[in-house]
């Protein structure tokens, strides 16, 4: 282990997880390194897992750069976790949220590191961190994430860090990391290029803070999405559709770079673009899944930008067969990056959405079931939609057998405004939407995307056309939909 401690003086550091985690205290205020669930720490959490059998008062509060799936079901089933900030990754840390358990924080992405700046979450304890090694200067190399690592490094009173050997070492120099000054100090981000480096492939550590130097030898716990069912297929095909006439059209012939989220649906985009036309492909996103370093042995990828990697099996076995290629084409960047406005606006990039509903008028709810249950929370979605140069917003149609319409006449929770929304895409259709007014919007949306709801959505534009104005809505019925599912089970009449 020390041959990953280079820098000696650290080296005296080095402990077990088990004292390590005996650092972390009831009512202590615990930032946990990983992104997207990337990266994130593994020994010390066991530990602390384990240690609630013996000490079942111990709870604490958590922060982290964004969701971390199998970390976040682990301190929610022990009941460790007593206040969660920003996203949640884990069905039972959603379930404690819901159910009043965990109190719940939910932020944007790129508005996280200004806040950490600024102590709006106040004091951090101890951060804990995964990382591939320390260099001879003191600098921490990370693993499979960057996200918000430099900024927690910095909130952070105590530093503890698990040098993890199951992470490939191929992703040592894959990383850059660029530091924004705080207001009014800041200068413009010198990023003009998806694939480019501007900054450092390692952080900057202040080893006065480092308290304990774990062993860890845990892969992230990464499942590939599943297979497309017919809906995910015809949203996708849709999409190919409509950029192949964008691209001839408005864009003159050139893609921009593309950021996609996770789960079946990006999997099933990122998969068509193999057999697609399209070449000379950037994506520039949060995190990337399985099917975008796949991608990468099509010869069709030309840069890769984002926080994470998820590091599913086949991802694993490809840092082993193809390791160049992917270092030459993937770049890891921290999240005031990756989400920063002003470099989703200077690259153009065309932004990939989904949610769980969205209206007539195309605003989005990507978080909240019935607008009060969370999902997930909103991560760095509105952010990117807000400053794209072309945003797309893609959902099926209906859920639940036919029972719930995802297109509705007012969202219950909203988290993507409408008027950063150019096109909706369903299974049914494509709404182009820029330039219309709202009305012409409803019935865009309505006759080109809803389903099976479409002549019940028409009934309701029509009357709520009749009562005037620029913005048609009935009051009374607005969110009489989501009322009638719940007491009926199905929203339809």
């Amino acid at each position: 282990m020390k041959e990953r401690i280079l820098y000696r003086p650290l080296q005296k550091k080095l402990t077990t997880a088990a004292e390590a985690a005996l650092r972390i205290r009831s009512g202590m205020t615990v930032a946990f390194g990983g992104y997207t669930s990337s990266g994130y720490p593994k020994a010390v959490a066991d530990e602390l897992a384990r240690r609630k059998a013996s000490e079942p008062e111990l709870c604490f509060r958590v922060i982290s750069g964004s969701s971390n799936g199998p970390l976040d079901g682990l301190l929610a089933e022990h009941e460790l976790c007593e206040r969660r900030i920003s996203l949640l990754g884990h069905r039972s840390m959603s379930a404690a949220v819901n159910a009043g358990k965990i109190a719940y924080v939910e932020e944007q992405m790129n508005r996280m590191p200004q806040l950490l700046r600024s102590g709006a979450y106040g004091k951090i304890d101890i951060l804990v961190v995964e990382a591939l090694g320390i260099t001879e200067e003191g600098r921490l190399i990370p693993t499979s994430s960057v996200g918000l690592l430099p900024n927690l490094m910095d909130a952070a009173g105590e530093i503890i860090i698990e040098i993890n050997t199951a992470q490939p070492e191929a992703l040592r120099g894959m990383h850059d990391i660029y530091r924004v000054a705080p207001p009014p100090h800041r200068r413009p981000i010198p990023l003009e290029r998806v694939g480019q480096r501007i900054g450092w492939d390692t952080i900057e550590l202040d080893t006065s803070k480092v308290s304990a130097i774990v062993e860890s030898a845990a892969p992230d716990i990464a499942v590939a999405a599943g297979k497309n069912d017919a809906t995910v297929q015809k949203i996708t095909d849709n999409l190919f559709n409509f950029l192949e006439l964008e691209v001839r059209g408005r864009l003159g012939g050139w893609l921009p770079p593309i950021q996609t989220g996770f789960g079946n649906l990006a999997s099933s985009i990122v998969n068509n673009f193999r057999e697609s036309s399209f070449r000379d492909l950037q994506f520039f996103c949060g995190g990337i899944n399985e099917s975008c370093v796949e991608l990468l042995s099509s010869g069709k990828v030309r840069a890769v930008s984002c926080g994470s990697i998820e590091m599913t099996p086949r991802v694993m076995e490809l840092f082993k067969t193809e390791p160049e290629l992917i270092r030459n084409t993937i770049v890891l960047r921290n999240g005031e990056i990756t989400n920063c406005a002003e470099i989703i606006s200077r690259l153009g990039i065309i932004a990939l959405s989904s949610g769980i509903e969205v209206d007539i008028f195309g605003n989005v709810n990507s978080s909240h079931i019935s607008g009060t249950k969370v999902v997930n929370g909103l991560g760095g979605g509105a952010n990117f939609a807000e400053n794209a140069g072309l945003s797309i917003v893609m959902i099926a149609s209906e859920a639940k057998g036919g029972d719930i319409s995802a297109i509705v006449p007012m969202v219950s929770h909203q988290d993507i405004l409408c008027h950063d929304v150019d096109v909706l895409i369903t299974e049914n259709g494509v709404a182009d939407l820029r330039g219309k007014t709202d009305a012409e919007r409803a019935a865009l949306v309505i006759s080109r995307c809803a389903g099976s709801y479409r002549a019940q959505l028409q009934d309701y534009l029509d009357r709520a056309k009749a009562h005037g104005g620029h913005h048609p809505m009935l009051l009374q019925e607005a969110l009489s939909w989501h009322q009638r599912l719940r007491e009926t089970g199905s929203m339809k009449l």
